[in-house]
């Protein structure tokens, strides 16, 4: 990685999880703690962090954010990454499929690329998703979520859980803030967490789209574990851990950016 990509990848990495420790850096990106320093340097002369006791933290102000700034923010950050994995996500669909499509920006990338020929059925709570569904007569769209929350372009709120029992959903194209081996698949907002959960349980074929920034995070809430995924869509080189756990638990490793299956998955 260039320089110039870490020091992006860092400021990135940084603002989403606010406050980072300097171990915390120099591990997530295989730093020197002197490499560290300098690269830190030209983000806190630009003013975009500042440093705090062992660490440094973002200076935008997420107890008051723009929300609509910061979706877009996430939605830019890796833009080709994220469509690619969108793209491999959506030829997964097969002719009469009841499938879930989570909140979140990667999972957003599989509306341009949604299936136009044959009949299915699509059950979302992503905006995006919403928007480019709409117009197409092939799909019988469910719409879950009384509340639009606009920090995630999402709807939330669910007056009775028992609602997911009536989907049968064949496949459950999820997102997460963080996936890690030991915590599983995480995210930060409790109203969407309670849906995650609800169809991470529910779903007969659980698909994560995900793209290199996301592993080895941890977000406040786990809705499901990295062994009962089914398959994982990801972009680029992924730790030989992941490689080899995900392969150990018959978890199916798609890489969108070669389209090559990293590792096979049996029949869960």
């Amino acid at each position: 990685m260039l320089r110039k990509e870490r020091i992006d990848a860092m400021q990135h990495y940084i603002n989403e999880v606010r406050t980072a420790s300097m171990k915390e850096l120099e591990d997530k990106f295989s730093i020197a703690p002197s490499t560290l320093r300098r690269d830190l340097a030209n983000l806190i002369d630009a003013g975009t962090v500042k440093k705090v006791y062992g660490g440094v933290t973002a200076t935008f102000n997420r107890a008051k954010p723009n929300a609509l700034t910061i979706y877009s923010e996430r939605q830019l950050s890796a833009p080709s990454e994220k469509r690619q994995i969108g793209r491999a996500a959506a030829q997964l669909i097969e002719p009469d499929d009841l499938i879930f499509i989570d909140s979140g920006t990667t999972t957003a990338e599989m509306g341009a690329y949604l299936p136009s020929e044959f009949s299915f059925t699509l059950v979302t709570n992503n905006l995006e998703i919403i928007n480019k569904a709409a117009p197409l007569g092939n799909i019988k769209l469910v719409i879950i979520g009384m509340n639009f929350d606009r920090r995630t372009q999402s709807f939330t709120g669910i007056d009775n859980m028992n609602i997911f029992s009536r989907f049968n959903i064949g496949k459950a194209f999820m997102a997460a803030t963080g996936i890690s081996i030991t915590r599983g698949l995480s995210n930060s907002e409790y109203n969407e967490y309670l849906i995650k959960s609800e169809i991470f349980k529910k779903a007969h074929q659980k698909i994560l789209l995900i793209d290199h920034t996301k592993f080895d995070r941890v977000s406040l809430l786990t809705y499901g574990t990295l062994k009962d995924i089914d398959a994982i869509i990801t972009y680029g080189d992924i730790a030989p851990k992941y490689i080899d756990f995900l392969a150990e638990n018959d978890v199916q490793l798609i890489n969108a950016q070669t389209g090559s299956i990293v590792s096979e998955s049996a029949d869960k």
